[in-house]
């Protein structure tokens, strides 16, 4: 009898284990389309040296069209991709130039889908408590809330460098602050990422793209 409560206690708790592929599936999940965007973002860096603060708002519709503005201490610039060319405005000398456009995705716009899990290996979560489960790889361990369907925090190791990021959302989930602590030589860095506009840009007006 013991035996038998046994099989059945670990074939249920087997059947509602969490793999890798369904949390990859669930950071996926987006309320709008992957290439459709809208957002507004500010990276504070603090360190030792002082503290810098880059802001960065960008439009991208469809695969061949983004508009972003960038201004931190040392630049000031705004670039328009439309197709296969893209125009660079310093905005502070109106200065400009048409280069062809590569097809390189903006760094700004991988802090909204943050997902370490796009790259390297990863072992199975394991499950550590109430809804909450570790996935340790190459790149690190992340932790992942099962019932929110989030990463919670992500620690990375390396040989010269530790860093610990944590997260932050609002009310629907949606991804709001990114904490990065950064340790190296005995020396804190902290970059504290704000999303403060995400939005589909799928109805937005198609004449900020032209020059």
């Amino acid at each position: 009898m013991m035996k038998t409560l046994l099989c059945i206690f670990l074939l249920s708790v087997s059947s509602f284990a969490l793999t890798l592929d369904q949390v990859r599936e669930a950071l996926k999940s987006s309320p709008f389309s992957q290439d459709s965007v809208e957002m507004s973002i500010r990276t504070t860096v603090s360190s030792s040296a002082g503290k810098q603060v880059v802001s960065v708002y960008m439009v991208k519709k469809g695969s061949s069209k983004t508009y972003a503005e960038i201004k931190a201490p040392f630049l000031n610039q705004r670039s328009v991709v439309n197709g296969t060319r893209m125009k660079v405005i310093d905005l502070s000398t109106n200065k400009f130039q048409i280069l062809p456009y590569n097809g390189e995705v903006l760094k700004s716009e991988k802090y909204a889908r943050f997902n370490p899990l796009d790259s390297g290996d990863w072992r199975e979560p394991v499950f550590v408590s109430e809804n909450l489960y570790r996935i340790t790889g190459s790149k690190g361990v992340l932790y992942y809330d099962s019932k929110k369907k989030r990463i919670e925090k992500f620690e990375n190791n390396e040989s010269k460098a530790r860093s610990l990021t944590t997260f932050v959302y609002d009310a629907e989930n949606n991804l709001k602050t990114m904490n990065v602590s950064v340790m190296a030589g005995g020396v804190e860095t902290k970059v504290t990422t704000e999303i403060l506009a995400l939005r589909s840009s799928k109805n937005f007006p198609d004449k900020i793209f032209e020059f």
